[in-house]
């Protein structure tokens, strides 16, 4: 082999690899994207698991195997129709209906709706350090009476009750706040006036 075969063996080489360095620069300025978007934009722990879940493809994201473990406590005890979760963009929320909890016109769990709590607050504590926020909501039924002076005060105290349930229970105090909406949050239902009403009368533990 002559020097020019040489030559022309390493100069085809040399652009068999160009499209590496267009490669490598293309991932840089992906990479750098990225970065400037988190920088920008605050993403919450529930948004990086999940975006890590799916490029990794291994184990789904805690807050997924959270939701897989509710789901199996509601279809065991039979709450169906009671609680459900759905995920959202910021974490995981979990819905109790106020008849589940509360009598009417009451802030006072009953005795059912403590042991769901109980059964949650342990499964939270797998997930410790996360942010609880506890949400209270009625629906557009004033109420007035020697306890609650408007539904500020009812879905309020609601909610707080429900964090105490969960702080006996186990989870953090210092990882919790609670939410009163009142009747200013409503949520679209299907069906008569009243089944309507009780779909917003609720109180979501939203896990983030």
């Amino acid at each position: 082999m002559d020097d020019h075969e040489l030559e022309a063996m390493l100069g085809k080489g040399q652009e068999d690899e160009l499209w590496l360095i267009s490669y490598a620069d293309l991932l840089t300025l992906l990479i750098g994207f990225f970065v400037l978007l988190l920088a920008v934009s605050p993403v919450k722990p529930a948004q990086f698991e999940r975006m890590a879940a799916s490029i990794s493809g291994g184990a789904p994201a805690p807050l997924e195997e959270l939701k897989q473990k509710v789901d199996e406590f509601i279809t065991q005890e039979g709450l169906q129709q009671q609680v459900l979760t759905r995920e959202e963009s910021d974490g995981l929320a979990i819905e109790f209906k106020d008849a589940l909890l509360f009598d009417s016109g009451s802030a006072d769990i009953r005795a059912d709706g403590n042991k769901a709590i109980a059964s949650i607050a342990r499964m939270l504590q797998t997930l410790p350090s996360r942010a609880v926020v506890i949400e209270g909501y009625t629906d557009d039924v004033p109420i007035r009476n020697s306890r609650f002076a408007s539904n500020w005060e009812l879905s309020s105290q609601r909610a707080i009750n429900v964090r105490t349930a969960l702080e006996q229970g186990g989870v953090g105090r210092e990882w919790m706040s609670v939410r009163g909406f009142a009747d200013t949050r409503r949520v679209a239902a299907q069906g008569s006036p009243e089944e309507q009403r009780a779909a917003n009368r609720r109180v979501v533990i939203r896990v983030e």
